[in-house]
């Protein structure tokens, strides 16, 4: 859930900025240097892999955090401000990224994103979890 989510608040503020690819190019600069804001397609493709990647490793420190501390708002804002964080010193270091290529205002957004699609993440995959029907032979 959190994947699409993301994927999408990424589609939109691309979209805006001018074209669907560049958010992803950004973060696929990160592995494949080539000139700034440039969509080439496969940084466009290795944008997007290391996007969903990302969002899965978020996602999993939410899940841990979140089992942990039993709060599950508090873990989805706890990975959302790790994502942030990390992407301002993915910038800083690589002179890359989405915290090089997007405005503050786009990434809180994308961070606010992201926060919200765990939360509504791990409430779908915890009560489904728990209401899931029991046959014969099913623990």
């Amino acid at each position: 859930m959190a994947g699409a989510a993301t994927t999408g608040a990424l589609v939109a503020i691309g979209h805006r900025l001018g074209g669907i690819g560049l958010p992803f190019a950004a973060v696929g600069e990160v592995l494949i240097h080539t000139a700034p804001f440039r969509a080439a397609p496969r940084t466009v493709v290795a944008g997007f892999v290391l996007h969903a990647v990302s969002v899965v490793v978020w996602s999993v420190i939410c899940v841990l955090v979140a089992k942990r501390s039993g709060q599950r708002m508090l873990a989805a804002v706890f990975a959302a401000t790790g994502q942030f964080i990390v992407s301002w010193i993915v910038a800083r270091v690589s002179g890359n990224g989405l915290a090089s290529a997007l405005a503050l205002g786009d990434r809180i957004v994308y961070a606010l994103v992201l926060a919200s699609a765990l939360v509504v993440g791990m409430r779908f995959a915890f009560f489904s979890s728990r209401s899931a029907p029991r046959g014969p032979g099913m623990l």
